[in-house]
């Protein structure tokens, strides 16, 4: 896991001002799935699922206000959601769509999962357009909840599309687990293997192979509340991280030892 000095919000500055002088072009999801790019500029969604923090996503959504960044921030319900935040993320000229756990949070029940769906959805759009959505991949979750695309269409609910299912030809890196690498990841990742087949650990690692890759179209998953600012919220953060990813070893070994030696699905 990268060191004390990586994933803070000054690091994150660091990194979107060198996408843009790369010549990056941001867009939010919907804008990219209502206007597909013909040309051969490259293109950049950045994608903030907010499973925490509204002030840490409001503070860097102010960040990337200030670098002209668009970003679609994706809100749990109602863990994260709140009509203030909501606004406030319009506000600054950004997408804002549902972060949805229902399948893991029903227990599997396909039925009340899209129930679910649709009356968290409705309850995001009392406040605000809602046309993407992005699923939820907590680590220890039992249930993938991107299984529900299986029994309904997201035109069902007035969707453009979602964040996970909606971007062929994009490579699709996240900051989950305090690493860029996409082979370390358990749920946060794209289908269709759309990753770099590098090793990428540190946002410094990211930023050096962006320079020399040709990546003419790149989505970045990025959580705010792992990106804090300087002093002892930096430390605060890092250790967190640190606990979260023994805790998810710990599960993830506990599962394999379950399933016994000849079963690896």
């Amino acid at each position: 896991m990268t060191g004390a000095s990586d994933f803070t919000l000054k690091k994150y500055e660091i990194l979107c001002g060198h996408l843009l002088d790369l010549g990056y072009l941001p867009v939010t999801l919907s804008h990219h799935l209502r206007h597909p790019d013909t040309q051969s500029i490259r293109r950049l969604i950045l994608r903030h699922d907010v499973d925490i923090s509204p002030s840490k996503a409001l503070r860097m959504a102010a960040l990337e206000q200030a670098l002209s960044l668009p970003a679609s921030y994706y809100l749990r319900y109602p863990r994260t959601f709140d009509a203030v935040t909501f606004r406030a993320l319009l506000g600054m000229g950004h997408e804002v769509g549902y972060h949805y756990d229902v399948l893991t949070r029903s227990r599997g029940d396909m039925e009340q999962a899209l129930r679910t769906f649709g009356q968290e959805l409705a309850a995001l759009r009392t406040v605000g357009p809602v046309t993407t959505v992005s699923a939820h991949g907590g680590s220890r979750a039992s249930h993938d909840n991107r299984a529900i695309w299986q029994h309904a269409q997201l035109a069902d609910y007035h969707l453009l599309g979602e964040a996970y299912l909606s971007i062929p030809g994009f490579c699709y890196l996240s900051d989950s687990g305090r690493t860029w690498s996409p082979r370390r990841k358990v749920r946060d990742a794209i289908p269709e293997g759309r990753i770099p087949d590098v090793p990428i650990e540190s946002t410094d690692d990211l930023i050096g192979w962006i320079t020399i890759a040709d990546v003419p179209r790149l989505c970045l998953n990025v959580h705010p509340e792992r990106w804090p600012g300087d002093g002892s919220e930096r430390i605060v953060a890092y250790c967190e991280d640190h606990l979260n990813n023994l805790v998810k070893w710990c599960y993830r070994s506990a599962r394999n030892l379950k399933k016994g030696p000849s079963d690896t699905s």
